[in-house]
Formats: C-alpha cells, sequence, structure tokens
C-alpha cells in the first residue's frame, strides 16, 4: 500500500508527519495533565484518533491537506483528550504559600547550564506550580509559550474567540506568576 502524503512546500508522509508532531503532543499532554498516571494512555488515544481521522480523509479522496491543518486538528484531538481525562484527575496539591525568599525562589527555578546563557528549567519547581494554574488559562499559556503556536492557531485548536484566547493566556500567566511566587492562585 502506497502511503498518502500531505501537500505542502514539501510532500510528507503521515508517518513522517507524525514523528514531526509526537514530541510537541507529549509535551502538550504533559503539561496539561501533570500527574496523572495514564498519561501514555492519553497519548496513544490521541494519534490513534488522529489515525482515524486521517483515514476518513483518504477515503473521501481529500488529499489536498496542509501541514498546519492537520497539526491543528492533531492538537485539538489532544486538547479534547485533555478535557476528557481532567474529569478523573484528582490533583492533591499543597496550596499553601512557599516560605522560602523570592530571591531564593528565583535563583532555584532557572539553572544556567554553560557559559552560552542557554538556561535549563528546574522541572521538579516548574511542574507542579504550572499544574496550580487552572486548566482554561493553562492551555493557550502552554501552547504559546511553551510549544512556540501563533496567535491564529491555539484559537483554531481551542476552538475560541480572539479576545476569549488573550484573556485566558493573560490570567494563565498572571496565574503561574503568582505560584512561582508562592502566592495562592487568583483563578480559581
Amino acid at each position: 500500500m502506497t502511503e498518502t502524503t500531505l501537500n505542502s512546500q514539501s510532500e510528507v508522509g503521515l508517518r513522517e508527519f507524525v514523528k514531526e508532531n509526537e514530541v510537541k503532543v507529549y509535551q502538550f499532554l504533559q503539561l496539561m495533565l501533570f500527574g496523572f498516571s495514564g498519561l501514555e494512555d492519553v497519548t496513544l488515544e490521541v494519534f490513534r484518533s488522529f489515525g482515524k481521522y486521517f483515514q476518513r480523509q483518504v477515503t473521501k479522496k481529500n488529499t489536498d491537506w496542509e501541514k498546519t491543518a492537520l497539526r491543528i486538528e492533531l492538537f485539538s484531538l489532544a486538547w479534547e483528550a485533555v478535557i476528557r481525562a481532567q474529569d478523573e484527575i484528582e490533583y492533591n496539591w499543597s496550596f499553601g504559600r512557599d516560605t522560602r525568599p523570592l530571591r531564593q525562589l528565583d535563583s532555584n527555578l532557572l539553572i544556567q547550564e554553560n557559559q552560552h546563557q542557554k538556561w535549563k528549567v528546574d522541572t521538579e519547581v516548574i511542574l507542579p506550580r504550572l499544574a496550580r494554574v487552572d486548566i482554561d488559562f493553562r492551555a493557550p499559556m502552554v501552547l504559546r509559550d511553551v510549544l512556540c503556536f501563533d496567535d491564529e492557531e491555539v484559537i483554531r485548536i481551542l476552538e475560541t474567540r480572539w479576545g476569549v484566547y488573550r484573556h485566558r493566556l493573560h490570567r494563565g500567566r498572571l496565574a503561574f506568576r503568582d505560584s512561582l511566587r508562592g502566592r495562592e492562585s487568583r483563578s480559581s
């Protein structure tokens, strides 16, 4: 069986498309479902759903795809999986105030990797604090700031309006900043 290709500047097969995006999808799911024990199952479910979507498009003889549209569909499926999995999660976070001084907290968050000023994020501190941010505010922030999607792609993935997206992005950034400083989130 010949592999169906995607039309873009360069023709890419389905396997290559999935390989290009699997790390970002996993990162998105990991950041959105931090502490969830079924993360691998959710990831497989997303790619199974995407495979079914792709096969439906092939049977419809719809072979004029753009990589961007397929990427948006893939992340829309991931977002739907996050919403379904969110019902199963019971976070047991301690939302108390962090008693460490702010200077010490800031110096522990980012660890300088080498003299080229590359920074490595201390995930043991960042991920639990990111998980404190409400999921509706966390999703735009993760897609935009961590995974580097542009605004239009995030709006299409989350299926929301421009103003709602900008509001949630701003509130997510504020809530994340507050959680880094050890404050109770205002977004709850």
